[in-house]
């Protein structure tokens, strides 16, 4: 799967990223994406980190002989509840293009090569991505989905009684006791949910955003299974219930509870509490009766395309994501 290009009077070719030039890749988007912090990357070619990664899954412009632009697909299988049916899932990351050579259709182009083996190979079901450049995919047949996220509780009666309830270090956490979230994770879905498994990946993926959020966790087990992880808890303006799963209303109200406090204890000032999306089993007019004013922002940078599903299944996706049944953490972030 090779393809070139006069651009610019020299001829650029698009291919697969060789193991060889791995190298070259993770340089060009440590040059791209400057914040990213040292490990970030490699994690995506990773046989431990991304194991159904193949060797055609990341994809380079080379003109004059210099990768000046990849992306990367990324495969995450995405599981519907009702059946449990599974669905693999193409999402679309690190796009990126050296600054001095943007504005050439580079990008563009290794978009469509992605395209061409997403729809020619038979593997892929949909694809995902995350993005404020709406126009550069939705050309290519993207569609935006705005979620519900992120969710403003002006929290009124909260009381300060938290039993006791130990919080710890969320990374520390996932190694420690990890087959334990990634149970309670796998055995309460949401109607739609990117699979975990396995348990190296998960340690992977989300502790990585764990331990850069310095999130921290408190776990319930036996009768009231359920976890509930709160990111940045000691900076007073990025704090936020990021993620939670539970076995049923009474644990989810009693996990949002305890990390409400929990937030209010660290910050008497806030006087919002703010959720990562919407509860999975309380709707958002018992979530007002419960706990006062409810103001629901939408995030537009959710986009899917359609590969190989039914249409039915595929616009069900899109109400689940708009709607809030479905939601991908920022531990499944790609």
């Amino acid at each position: 799967m090779a393809s070139t290009v006069n651009n610019d009077a020299s001829p650029t070719v698009y291919r697969p990223i060789e193991r060889h030039e791995y190298q070259q890749a993770f340089d060009l988007w440590y040059t791209v994406f400057k914040t990213a912090p040292p490990g970030f990357f490699e994690r995506y070619l990773a046989s431990e980190a991304s194991p159904r990664y193949q060797i055609n899954d990341t994809l380079g412009a080379w003109h004059d002989g210099k990768l000046v632009s990849a992306v990367h697909i990324r495969r995450l299988i995405f599981r519907l509840k009702d059946d449990n049916q599974e669905y693999l899932c193409a999402a679309i990351s690190n796009v990126a293009t050296l600054p001095e050579y943007r504005m050439r259709g580079y990008s563009r182009n290794l978009l469509r090569l992605a395209l061409h083996k997403m729809e020619n190979g038979a593997e892929f079901d949909m694809s995902c991505l995350d993005t404020p450049r709406h126009n550069h995919y939705s050309v290519l047949g993207w569609e935006q989905v705005t979620v519900p996220c992120p969710v403003n509780i002006h929290w009124e009666d909260l009381n300060h009684d938290s039993h006791n309830i130990e919080w710890r270090p969320a990374s520390d956490v996932l190694l420690s006791d990890g087959q334990l979230l990634l149970k309670i994770y796998s055995n309460n879905p949401r109607a739609y949910q990117f699979d975990r498994a396995p348990l190296a990946m998960f340690q992977h993926w989300t502790g990585f955003y764990w331990r850069n959020d310095e999130a921290i966790i408190c776990v319930l087990d036996d009768d009231e299974q359920g976890y509930v992880v709160i990111k940045k808890p000691n900076h007073q303006a990025d704090v936020c219930i990021s993620e939670w799963r539970a076995a049923n209303i009474d644990v989810e109200k009693k996990l949002l509870k305890l990390a409400a406090i929990e937030i209010r204890r660290r910050h008497p000032q806030t006087k919002v509490i703010r959720l990562q999306g919407v509860p999975q089993y309380i709707s958002l007019d018992e979530l007002r009766d419960w706990t006062g004013a409810v103001d629901v922002e939408r995030n537009p940078d959710t986009m899917f395309r359609n590969l190989r599903l039914p249409e039915e299944t595929f616009q069900d996706v899109k109400t689940a994501f708009y709607s809030g049944k479905a939601i991908w953490w920022l531990g499944d972030y790609f």
